[in-house]
């Protein structure tokens, strides 16, 4: 999906962060013991509930809240132990992208971006030519004597990203930059975030509320509940095979049905069992193969197929009643055809 290496560009290691409130004894524990690695060109989703932690880790990554304990490395150094000078070089490096776009009014699209440019030190005859360059980057070059208030949401935020990618950042920090956006809109910013990651090699950590976002674009997500790392991983394997009851919820409520099988279970006898195929294998007739390869007959009891990022897949929640020696040979099939296999009744 992206420039995706093996090299760690961003870990958090032990975290712990505390909120301590004006009268004795008022503690409030944001983030318990966090562990986390991002690596170079990855597109890391990190998905919660409102007040889960989501904004708070985000944060930690340019320190903009520090860690009550624990470490946080950019490129393996510990960066909670740069001086103000070190540390505010290091953030040049950093983008952010905000939900609220944050733009001056009073400024054409052109004067915003070239805002951020001047507190750097850009030399004056360099300034404009690169807020043009950024700005034809994100697809604005017919736009940038406009005012905001001519822009749509869209446009608005492709400004902030354009202000965002100002001081060459290596790493791209998005916290809920496209709730404020409408679908097709979103779609369009996920669209232009996954390019720009390609194109500048960037490393993008985007935090969200909506599933959606992570299929769309991620390429691992971590789901935070509570402070607490409930379930991580490769984004692929998280939606398909979702451990943790809230990374279960949050799918269901973006349209992902992995449990409306349930109310079928006591309609049928024998095993009721769960299919996943990825790929091109998700175009094969594996039902009728079954059927005809090894004269076991199945029941459907829930079906999907979709793509997450650019994976196909399918899956199959059936049942079949067969003997002890069928079932064993059914599974032996689905190992040979590359198919995962859940039992779950």
């Amino acid at each position: 999906m992206t420039n995706i290496q093996s090299t760690p560009k961003i870990q958090l290691k032990d975290i712990e962060k505390y909120y301590y409130g004006p009268k004795k004894g008022q503690v409030y524990h944001a983030l318990k013991n966090l562990n986390l690695t991002i690596n170079q060109g990855q597109i890391f989703g990190i998905i919660g509930r409102s007040g889960a932690g989501k904004s708070t880790l985000i944060r930690l990554i340019n320190l903009l809240e520090r860690p009550t304990t624990g470490q946080v490395l950019i490129n393996d150094k510990d960066i909670t132990k740069l001086s103000t000078k070190e540390l505010n070089k290091l953030r040049q490096k950093i983008g952010m992208v905000f939900q609220h776009f944050n733009l001056l009014s009073s400024k054409t699209i052109l004067e915003n971006v070239i805002f951020p440019l001047k507190i750097a030190g850009v030399e004056k005859e360099t300034l404009e030519p690169r807020a043009i360059e950024l700005l034809k980057l994100v697809g604005l070059e017919d736009h940038i004597h406009k005012y905001p208030s001519q822009l749509s949401g869209g446009q608005k935020q492709r400004v902030g990203i354009a202000r965002a990618l100002a001081n060459q950042p290596e790493i791209l920090l998005c916290d809920e930059a496209t709730s404020a956006l409408d679908p097709e809109t979103t779609r369009s910013i996920l669209d232009l975030l996954k390019d720009l990651s390609t194109k500048l090699n960037l490393t993008i950590v985007l935090i969200t509320h909506s599933m959606d976002v992570i299929r769309a674009i991620c390429d691992q997500v971590t789901v935070i509940e509570a402070g607490e790392i409930a379930e991580q991983g490769d984004v692929v394997e998280v939606f398909l095979h979702p451990q943790h009851p809230t990374t279960k919820k949050l799918l269901s409520e973006s349209g992902v049905d992995t449990e409306s099988w349930q109310i079928f279970k006591n309609d049928f006898k024998g095993h009721v069992f769960r299919l996943t195929y990825k790929g091109t294998d998700a175009a094969k007739p594996l039902l009728s193969r079954i059927s005809l390869e090894l004269g076991v007959e199945v029941n459907i009891l829930q079906g999907t197929v979709g793509s997450i990022g650019s994976v196909q897949f399918g899956q199959l929640v059936v049942s079949t009643d067969c003997t002890k020696e069928q079932y064993e040979k059914l599974k032996e099939f689905l190992v040979q055809e590359r198919v995962s296999f859940e039992e779950l009744a």
